[in-house]
């Protein structure tokens, strides 16, 4: 009987001894599988990033052949960049984007950062519509901005 239950015991090593070297192979394989996912979750995240980007000039290019460019205040600040090449100037005016307390970001709504820092939309969308003008929209002058008010203007 302690004969028979050595070889159960040498079996059982060998057992676990194989269990042990396979769990390893299949941890590297898994290792590797999602090194592999990640590296696509990146590259999808850059081609939709393109995409979008590329949705978004297709768009703007179709408002601007259609003559239907106009400054919304639930427009981003991203497309409010790409309608005309001064906008940055009037946002800049209103103290929009010009430190760091008052940075906005692309994604905001003209509308959000207004309401976040304390800008006269009105004010601010009749600037911005003037860029555009009569002809191409490129030959508006922007209104003057105001000076700040109050101290969330600065």
């Amino acid at each position: 009987m302690p004969t028979a239950a050595l070889i159960v015991a040498a079996l059982a090593l060998i057992v676990a001894y194989l269990a042990v070297r396979r769990a390893a192979a299949l941890d590297q394989r898994l290792g590797s599988v999602d090194s592999s996912l990640i590296g696509l979750r990146a590259e999808m995240t850059d081609v939709k990033d393109k995409l979008e980007a590329q949705i978004l000039d297709l768009r703007f290019d179709l408002r601007r052949q259609a003559g239907d460019l106009r400054f919304e205040p639930a427009m981003t600040i991203a497309e409010a960049l790409q309608v005309h090449p001064r906008v940055a100037e009037v946002l800049a005016g209103f103290r929009l984007g010009g430190c760091s307390n008052c940075a906005v970001s692309d994604v905001d709504t003209i509308q959000g950062a207004c309401q976040t820092y304390g800008v006269d939309q009105n004010a601010l969308m009749r600037a911005l519509n003037a860029l555009l003008g009569p002809g191409d929209g490129r030959s508006g002058q922007p209104e003057t901005p105001r000076a700040p008010t109050s101290k969330t203007d600065m």
